[in-house]
């Protein structure tokens, strides 16, 4: 099922019998692709994988299964059945982990190997055998897959961070099976997800902390990098695909995090997508003196603040081929 990377034809993986590639494993995962990790320059499709991001973009977080992604992922085991999976973008392995321990067949790509190395990590410190998973390094834009040979496709928190997401999304419904289905998540505000807490001491630090790194950067003239934050998923999937489907899981648990905990560990850690231009060594200079004026603003124990919610409930999308 497998396309050749170089002359784009079928592949006895993992040998390419019309020109003789052959595909790298390396630490366990595929090397479908040879494509840079960020493209931001250029006239062609640019894009922001998480290389430089990968072991800050869950903060403290990033080798747990929190439960509305093993809610989701069990809703992608059933959907899935005995087919193929493909968690294209899979990132640290939030959905594809809680899935393999149902023994769903899963090929789990991404641009980022310090992603897919958290992916394996996750998956030992979480005792979920990947026996049923294929990892390989692979571009969204270019999917190395032949036409209708997956079941699902699972796409999370990926069509922002690329210049021409149409692209994927076409390349999403190629790969799909007649009668397979595009499965997304989206957080929808629960009706008991009121402004019942105070976070406005929160708010205060996280906006002044955002800002003064970013008036600070444009100084230099370096900008926040953001491509398709406002693009209108459902009116392309729309006039892609057959039908549409939804279904909704009612959340509304309470939770807290101290900031120490949450924002701070990603946004010093440059976790965020906006981040991923920003110089490592001016990164770390003005987080150093934005911690300072922070303590000097806020108080020394700043950081034990902590923010209060309620969950979003949780909308899954099915659009079916």
């Amino acid at each position: 099922m497998f396309l050749c990377p170089k002359c784009k034809r079928l592949m006895q993986f993992p040998s390419c019998e019309f020109c003789g590639n052959e595909i790298k494993k390396i630490n366990n995962i595929w090397q479908l692709s040879d494509m840079p990790d960020i493209i931001t320059d250029g006239e062609g499709d640019k894009y922001i994988g998480y290389e430089n991001i990968g072991d800050s973009y869950s903060g403290n977080r990033k080798y747990l299964i929190e439960e509305r992604d093993a809610l989701f992922a069990k809703e992608v085991a059933k959907l899935t059945g005995d087919g193929v999976f493909l968690d294209l973008g899979c990132g640290d392995g939030c959905f594809t982990v809680p899935c393999a321990s149902y023994g769903t067949k899963i090929i789990a790509g991404d641009i980022s190997k310090a992603m897919l190395s958290i992916l394996q990590e996750k998956a030992k410190r979480n005792h979920v055998s990947l026996n049923n998973v294929t990892l390989c390094r692979m571009n969204a834009l270019d999917i190395p897959l032949e036409d209708e040979s997956v079941d699902t496709v699972v796409c999370n928190s990926v069509l922002h961070l690329i210049s021409n997401p149409q692209k994927v999304l076409s390349e999403i419904h190629r790969v799909l099976k007649k009668g397979g289905a595009f499965i997304c998540k989206d957080d929808q505000p629960g009706r008991k997800n009121d402004s019942c807490y105070d976070n406005s001491k929160c708010h205060e630090i996280v906006n002044a902390m955002y800002s003064a790194y970013w008036a600070k950067l444009k100084e230099r003239n370096i900008m926040p990098i953001k491509y398709s934050w406002k693009f209108d998923r459902a009116k392309v999937c729309d006039k892609l695909f057959k039908d549409k489907n939804e279904m909704m899981i009612e959340r509304g648990n309470a939770y807290e995090i101290p900031l120490k905990h949450g924002f701070l560990p990603r946004f010093a850690g440059r976790g965020f997508s906006d981040q991923a231009g920003v110089p490592d060594e001016i990164h770390n200079h003005i987080i150093q003196e934005l911690m300072i004026d922070l303590k000097n603003k806020f108080g020394d124990d700043f950081l034990d603040i902590v923010f209060k919610g309620i969950e979003n409930n949780l909308l899954i999308t099915v659009y079916q081929k």
